[in-house]
C-alpha cells in the first residue's frame, strides 16, 4: 500500500433484507479497522443461493442505500453488477484490487461464513489475496472456527471484530416481512419504507 492508499472494508452479501446487524457490523468495522470506508457490495446473483428465491437486486440495493443513509463512511458500491456472473467473492476482491491498486482491502464476514470458507470458490487464492475481519455469530465461536479453517487454509489471515452478540438474520426477518409481522426495530424504518413501496408498485 502506498502512502496515498486507503484502507477499505469490503462487506458482501445478499442483504435480503438488510438489518441492524449488518449496520452495526459495518459501523464497528469502520471504527476498529481504521478504514476510510466500508463498501457494501450486494450480490446480484448469489451463487450459494441459486436454488432459493431471492428478492430482486434493485430492491436489495435500494434497501442497503436506505440502511446506511446518513452514516459517514458506509458506502453502497454496486461493483458486482459490472462483473460477469456468477459473482464469487474471489472475483469481487480481484476486481477491487485491480481497479484500486493503491488501496488496502479487508473482507468483513460473520464467524458462520468463516466456518464455511473452505467451501468457497478458489478459497486458497482468496485467503492469499485478502485479510478477513470476523464478527462472531451465535453457534460459531471465533477461535474454534479459525482453528478449524486454518487446518485447511493455512494462509488464512483473520482478526476478530469486537461487537456484542446480535443474533439477528435476514432468514429470520424475511418471512416476517412477507407475513406483515412486526420486525421490532431490527429493520430500520427507512428500509421498511423501501420494501413496502416496492411491494405496492
Amino acid at each position: 500500500m502506498t502512502q496515498h492508499g486507503k484502507r477499505v472494508v469490503l462487506f458482501g452479501g445478499t442483504f435480503d433484507p438488510p438489518h441492524v446487524g449488518h449496520l452495526l457490523m459495518a459501523q464497528l468495522a469502520l471504527e476498529q479497522s481504521a478504514a476510510s470506508a466500508v463498501w457494501f457490495l450486494p450480490s446480484p446473483t448469489p451463487p450459494h443461493k441459486s436454488h432459493e428465491a431471492v428478492a430482486e437486486y434493485l430492491l436489495r440495493k435500494e434497501m442497503v442505500a436506505a440502511l446506511i443513509y446518513g452514516f459517514d463512511g458506509l458506502v453502497l458500491t454496486p461493483l458486482e453488477e459490472q462483473l460477469s456472473p456468477p459473482h464469487y467473492t474471489i472475483d469481487t476482491v480481484r476486481a477491487c484490487q485491480d481497479r484500486y491498486p493503491d488501496d488496502h482491502f479487508v473482507f468483513l464476514v460473520g464467524s458462520d461464513s468463516l466456518a464455511q470458507l473452505p467451501t468457497w470458490q478458489d478459497a486458497e487464492a482468496l485467503t492469499r489475496s485478502i485479510e478477513f475481519l470476523v464478527a462472531v455469530r451465535s453457534g460459531y465461536p471465533y477461535h474454534q472456527a479459525l482453528h478449524q479453517v486454518q487446518q485447511r487454509l493455512p494462509e488464512l489471515r483473520a482478526r476478530v471484530l469486537e461487537m456484542p452478540l446480535l443474533d439477528v438474520s435476514s432468514s429470520f426477518l424475511r418471512p416476517r416481512l412477507l407475513a406483515n409481522r412486526p420486525t421490532c426495530g431490527l429493520i430500520p424504518d427507512g428500509v421498511l419504507e423501501v420494501w413496502r413501496e416496492w411491494h405496492e408498485r
